[in-house]
């Protein structure tokens, strides 16, 4: 993914609590100068309306965030031109966008315009089996991953049993010490996304992407249980208290846990190898398995085991469910983008780029 421009995050997810959004923190209405929330059915062109702004802003110089649909990641579901501190997000469900600040920040681009209402209408029945169809697919996709965290939940506990947690301790102070030399004054605002999406196409992962700038990386390795998110919740508090500004990436399966933080200020970032992105990062790397008690972790390995085959395959079963509620996805697309008039939407491009010049 080094190819990728700008950027990449995702701002919802599916979990095994359903659908997860952190879309509050895409842009915060105190740094942004204008939110788009764009309104319209599938297939309505919002993502390509998105791309197409970030790519032109882009090559204008901007820092651009892509911000990715976990349940297609190759569409958005917003972008951000840092700089500018505009905002175009997808405000239709399961994220539903409204202005909070109607005017003086926020306002609504109708995509919709650009429909052929009639043209859908004849198409009723099948529009709503299809709405129907899509969302039985997501019901069981997250009753897979609901039964999967149960799972988890104990291949937690087995980890977590075998933990040393002086070892845990001093491995803490160790690391807040090296990556804090200094404080600055106030206490430090922070942000809250994924970097990590269950997606159609299995768990994609941009952490490589938000990484790759940052001259300070540190690495933890290990599974569920192993004391990451204790890690990263304290040394992510410390920066704030020591006035940093930390961006908080969550657990795309278990979104209470932190997978990894970024502190910008000082070009720092503790990102993790798990068993949910299965990634192998390198930097200052610390291996968790060290921070155990003797043989514990030997002693459990076949338990441990058998609850990661048992894991993956719950897991694997709500992608393959995830996919298909894509696919029929596609074909509700297909309805609206036969009734698009694309004149329309390429008159909507050029207001909105220009729009967004004022602030220049």
């Amino acid at each position: 993914m080094d190819n990728l421009k700008g950027r990449h995050y995702f701002p919802g997810g599916n979990t095994s609590r359903g659908f997860y959004s952190f879309y509050r923190y895409i842009l915060s209405q105190d740094d942004a100068k204008r939110i788009l929330c764009l309104k319209g059915g599938p297939g309505t062109g919002k993502s390509s309306l998105m791309k197409k702004v970030g790519d032109y802003f882009f090559n204008k110089g901007y820092t651009i965030e892509y911000h990715h649909c976990s349940s297609d990641n190759n569409s958005l579901d917003g972008i951000v031109i840092k700089e500018l501190g505009v905002a175009l997000i997808d405000g239709t469900s399961p994220h539903i966008v409204d202005p909070i600040t109607p005017g003086a920040v926020d306002e609504i681009l109708n995509m919709g315009d650009a429909l052929d209402i009639d043209m859908l209408s004849k198409h009723k029945k099948e529009i709503l089996s299809i709405n129907k169809d899509i969302s039985k697919c997501y019901k069981r996709a997250y009753r897979y991953l609901a039964s999967a965290k149960c799972i988890h939940d104990d291949w937690s506990n087995l980890n977590y049993e075998s933990l040393d947690s002086n070892k845990i301790s001093v491995l803490i102070e160790t690391l807040k010490n090296d990556i804090f030399r200094a404080d600055i004054s106030g206490y430090g605002g922070e942000r809250r996304l994924f970097a990590t999406a269950i997606t159609p196409n299995g768990i994609i992962t941009f952490a490589d992407n938000l990484a790759k700038d940052y001259k300070n990386k540190y690495v933890l390795t290990g599974g569920p249980g192993m004391g990451k998110t204790d890690i990263l919740k304290f040394l992510g508090t410390c920066g704030q208290k020591k006035g940093y500004y930390v961006e908080y990436m969550y657990d795309p399966f278990v979104p209470e846990r932190i997978e990894h933080i970024f502190i910008p200020e000082i070009s720092t970032c503790v990102i993790t190898n798990n068993e949910i992105n299965k990634a192998n990062y390198t930097g200052i790397n610390y291996s968790l398995s060290d921070y155990t008690k003797p043989n514990s972790l030997s002693s459990k390995a076949s338990e441990i085991e058998y609850d990661s085959q048992i894991f993956y395959e719950l897991v694997n079963k709500a992608i393959s469910l995830i996919s298909n509620s894509h696919a029929l996805h596609d074909d509700l697309e297909a309805f609206y983008i036969k009734a698009m008039n694309f004149d329309v939407v390429n008159n909507i491009y050029e207001n909105v780029i220009r729009k967004i010049e004022k602030y220049e």
